[in-house]
């Protein structure tokens, strides 16, 4: 089985506890199923889905890394609602696959059983979630250069250049929150004018 491309063996998502916290390639492994959403380094290892105890995942991500994120705050919920989709569409494929949860022989096993779809699933979904997630940590590659030029123009005091250069990169309002260097003040600054420039006001 494989991905719609080649991606970063891992990927900085944060730091935790002064450790780099990596997340993994998708893998197919032991020819049956999708190996994804673990993370750590060399000194641990756990998975995406385990942070969320109690919790909704966006939530649980951004407090588990908190400023250390490499995803901008504006797109954790999408993040967050793709790496969720993955863990329930692995296991409705291994479900369907097997004709059951895997306990004991499932005396609706025929019923449940559809291969075609777990086929389906593995083969042509999974890939295209995996793409939809690269994405987003792809495009996040250059936020620590991106928000220091940001950070940058705020010093200069041209809020209208502040929102120009966030419109260019695509920088939202929500993200302001997690650039260091940027004040509560300055946010509010931004914020206002921002949005006076996105509805013609400005």
């Amino acid at each position: 089985m494989k991905t719609l491309r080649e991606y970063k063996k891992k990927t900085l998502l944060g730091i935790v506890d002064g450790q780099n916290i990596y997340l993994s390639a998708p893998s197919w492994d032991c020819g049956w199923y999708w190996g994804f959403g673990y993370i750590g380094n060399n000194n641990c290892h756990y998975h995406l889905d385990g942070l969320a105890k109690g919790k909704n995942l966006h939530d649980a991500i951004i407090e588990h890394f908190g400023k250390s994120l490499t995803i901008r705050i504006s797109q954790v919920w999408e993040f967050a609602e793709l790496i969720a989709t993955f863990y329930t569409l692995k296991k409705t494929a291994e479900m369907l696959g097997r004709g059951g949860s895997h306990l004991t022989t499932n005396p609706c096993q025929e019923i449940i059983k559809n291969v075609k779809e777990a086929k389906r699933i593995n083969e042509t979904v999974l890939p295209a979630v995996f793409d939809a997630i690269y994405k987003i940590l792809e495009g996040n590659a250059n936020n620590a250069k991106l928000f220091a030029e940001l950070v940058s123009l705020n010093l200069e005091g041209n809020t209208m250049e502040v929102v120009k250069f966030m419109n260019k990169n695509e920088i939202h309002t929500d993200d302001l929150k997690g650039i260091d260097g940027i004040t509560d003040h300055d946010s509010n600054t931004i914020h206002t004018i921002f949005w006076r420039v996105k509805h013609g006001k400005a």
